[in-house]
């Protein structure tokens, strides 16, 4: 049994895990999104700015996991395939939360504009 763990150890270590390969794919930072509740509209629509390049950064880090998964060919290992299916997966995840959590602020946002608004009439 030991054996058998070092020989696989062994050849995970000599195929290179996706990890250490695929460190030229840099996943962006996501970016920190205000409370709607209390902001300002200059202030949301610069987050929106940054959503956006935030976006298309994703998009782009996508893109490489695939060029880098495709370069893999069939030499890809099983645990090469699920950690950049994992990696694939959480950005995905990780870019519809922030698109989510904008689009609460937004609405939020607009509620306490539409509030304050019927508070002067």
């Amino acid at each position: 049994m030991q054996r058998l763990c070092i020989y696989l150890l062994a050849i995970f270590v000599w195929s290179g895990s996706s990890a250490e390969v695929a460190k030229d794919c840099k996943a962006p930072q996501r970016p920190s999104i205000p409370d709607g509740g209390n902001t300002t509209e200059s202030k949301l629509m610069a987050t929106r700015t940054i959503l956006e390049q935030y976006l298309k950064d994703g998009d782009s880090y996508l893109v490489c996991l695939r060029e880098f998964e495709d370069n893999l060919g069939d030499t890809i290992t099983e645990i090469d395939g699920h950690e950049l299916l994992a990696k694939y997966k959480g950005m995905v995840e990780e870019m519809y939360l922030a698109g989510d959590e904008y689009n609460i602020a937004l609405r939020r946002f607009k509620l306490n504009l539409a509030a304050s608004s019927g508070d002067e009439e």
